[in-house]
């Protein structure tokens, strides 16, 4: 067999391969990989961390990474104190974009009674509040070396 036909029948070889591992319809996928291409973790290991930490659940159950996830699961995880609660609408393995990343789920949010609402308000606001004053963290400036030394007294 000649060189550019044995070359040319592994590249169609290799194109039918192509098409159907691209299938759209594809039925499932690792939690990890979900939440990265989905952009609700940063990365695959930081999607592993919070499965391992137990702070990720799929239909009520804690999971590990790897289980795998269907189109129509709910996905709840726990960010600090409060609890995101997410409908699977589709997979892909791809990294995509935002705007498109955010099509692949649908986001349930809690009902609030007017109380709880007018709470979380004040304490959003106060949240805004104590982060501005929180700018100057972490090791002073010179300029404000020199207020503190001038505080003291040196």
């Amino acid at each position: 067999m000649p060189l550019a036909v044995c070359v040319l029948s592994i590249h169609l070889k290799a194109n039918k391969m192509k098409s159907s591992t691209e299938d759209n319809t594809i039925q499932k996928i690792r939690l990890d990989k979900w939440l990265k291409t989905t952009r609700l973790a940063r990365t695959r290991s930081q999607a592993e961390k919070l499965c391992e930490a137990r702070r990720v659940k799929v239909n009520g159950h804690t999971v590990k990474p790897s289980k795998l996830i269907h189109i129509g699961d709910t996905i709840t995880i726990r960010y600090k104190t409060r609890n995101r609660s997410f409908e699977v609408l589709g997979i892909t393995h791809k990294s995509i974009a935002a705007e498109e990343a955010r099509q692949l789920y649908a986001e349930h949010l809690p009902k609030l009674s007017e109380e709880s609402a007018k709470l979380l308000e004040v304490y959003l606001r106060q949240d805004r509040l104590t982060r501005r004053q929180r700018k100057n963290k972490g090791r002073p400036t010179k300029k404000e070396r020199r207020q503190l030394e001038k505080l003291r007294g040196w």
